[in-house]
């Protein structure tokens, strides 16, 4: 991995915070990761998309999902064209009942796949409910890894439903998604 996106991680990661602790993105309902190990964590920048206004993401890379042991992966198995994508392995640091990013340095951050803007599947179509239902931060609901780690997690019919209409009606559709339809 170049040592560049090394770098970009570790200065906007360092300290970013994940709450009061750490759950699995992955699990319909939450599970709780140990911060005594590196954790797994998806990150992303949105370089290009076209249906979203860029002045409404941040500029920079932001943490995008955690994964447990259960959902581990050593690749990013369904990237989304218009975002850049990591899959790292990172240390987590405790303090004030608050869980942060710690990485001071590139070298406290293992690189283990990263996805150009460039590469990946068009972005999924996209609508106003699907908007509306996101939480503020939640960046990369857009993103096919997503999308796929939602289907997988089995959520309420409705939701499905609603996930599974937007899929249909997108431009393209990453093989590990239609997979789970």
């Amino acid at each position: 991995m170049t040592d560049l996106i090394r770098v970009e991680l570790a200065d906007a990661l360092h300290a970013a915070t994940l709450g009061e602790g750490v759950a699995c993105d992955y699990h319909q309902r939450p599970k709780e990761i140990s911060t005594d190990d590196s954790v797994l964590l998806e990150a992303m920048r949105l370089v290009d998309h076209p249906q979203l206004q860029l002045e409404q993401w941040p500029e920079d890379w932001v943490i995008d999902a955690v994964r447990c042991a259960d959902h581990a992966i050593d690749e990013i198995v369904a990237p989304t064209r218009g975002f850049e994508e990591a899959l790292i392995s990172v240390s987590l640091t405790e303090s004030n009942g608050v869980v942060s990013v710690s990485m001071p340095s590139p070298d406290d951050v293992s690189v283990l796949d990263f996805s150009p803007a460039t590469d990946g599947t068009h972005p999924i179509l996209i609508d106003q409910q699907l908007v509306d239902a996101r939480q503020p931060t939640d960046h990369g609901i857009f993103r096919w890894t997503r999308i796929a780690g939602m289907v997988a997690a089995e959520p309420p019919e409705l939701l499905r439903g609603h996930i599974e209409d937007l899929i249909e009606g997108s431009r393209e559709v990453p093989e590990t998604v239609e997979e789970r339809i």
